[in-house]
């Protein structure tokens, strides 16, 4: 009776291990990012690799790439908005992304230029 027990018992853990375990396993690299929330409505308007409404996270790290101010011109853009430099949409200033925020998530887009370790730079 016991051993009939454990194995029932084994057997509806093992059956709900992947319903626990799921959504814990999706989150790590949400985790890993540590993106804020203010910095995710920055995706509802750009991707990684491809335009959306504004330019792609990497377009935007090749364009600034040479530029020493890059990381203070990004700032601006996501604290103040901008117009003009990419076409005629605006990008409405991010009034919920504090400063280190935005700071953060510049260094993070021009990271997007350097190598990767044993290979080219992530970006075009």
């Amino acid at each position: 009776m016991l051993n009939s027990l454990r194995v029932r018992s084994s057997s509806t853990l093992a059956a709900r291990l992947p319903a626990i375990l799921l959504p814990l396993m999706l989150s790590l690299p949400l985790a890993s990012q540590a993106a804020s929330s203010s910095e995710e409505s920055c995706r509802v308007c750009h991707r990684m690799d491809s335009k959306l409404i504004g330019p792609a996270f990497k377009d935007v790290a090749a364009r600034y790439a040479a530029d020493p101010e890059a990381i203070a011109h990004l700032k601006h853009s996501m604290l103040e908005g901008s117009q003009g430099r990419w076409g005629e949409m605006a990008m409405p200033p991010n009034t919920g992304l504090t400063e280190a925020e935005a700071d953060s998530f510049a260094h993070w887009i021009m990271s997007l230029n350097k190598p990767v370790a044993g290979g080219a730079a992530v970006s075009k």
